[in-house]
């Protein structure tokens, strides 16, 4: 039996795991030498909640839920595309536009991995409408009997 891997759930969850991620890592240079940068925490107000949860939900949409042993998910996949869309828009409009403690400072890694997983996630989200979706075959094991005529019970033995 083929055993199916949803490529837009996987693209949802990396997506969704790496913008979470990123609201850890630094977004903004440090303004003097020996200070620190600015993480998505210090550096937005709300942003960082909203992005945090749309990372949350979007989780929680390719997760299936306990109460049906069936396709049903925590959250309805309908919304998942929109939930990659924002997360996307937030990401880059606070990219193309510093938030007010971050003026004048330049991008750290933090911005282009959130960047990169909410574009992952908005890709994964577009995708499920699609249903893409990678199908891995099984074979079953060869078990043809490549042993010699030596080797086999009840066959004479050779000798040499």
């Amino acid at each position: 039996m083929p055993e199916r891997i949803n490529a837009s759930q996987i693209l949802v969850v990396v997506g969704a795991a790496a913008l979470l991620v990123s609201l850890f890592l630094n977004w903004y240079e440090p303004r003097f030498p020996g200070e620190s940068g600015m993480s998505a925490w210090s550096a937005f107000e709300v942003l960082d909640i909203v992005l945090a949860g749309l990372a949350l939900v979007a989780i929680a949409t390719v997760i299936p839920s306990p109460r049906d042993a069936g396709a049903a998910t925590l959250v309805a996949d309908r919304w998942l595309p929109w939930i990659g869309i924002a997360a996307f828009a937030f990401v880059l409009v606070s990219i193309l536009n510093d938030p007010p403690g971050a003026r004048d400072r330049g991008l750290e890694i933090g911005a282009w991995v959130g960047l990169g997983g909410a574009l992952a996630l908005a890709i994964g989200g577009l995708a499920s409408f699609a249903r893409v979706s990678l199908v891995i075959s099984l074979r079953p094991t060869d078990t043809s009997d490549t042993t010699t005529e030596t080797t086999r019970p009840g066959a004479p033995a050779s000798h040499t």
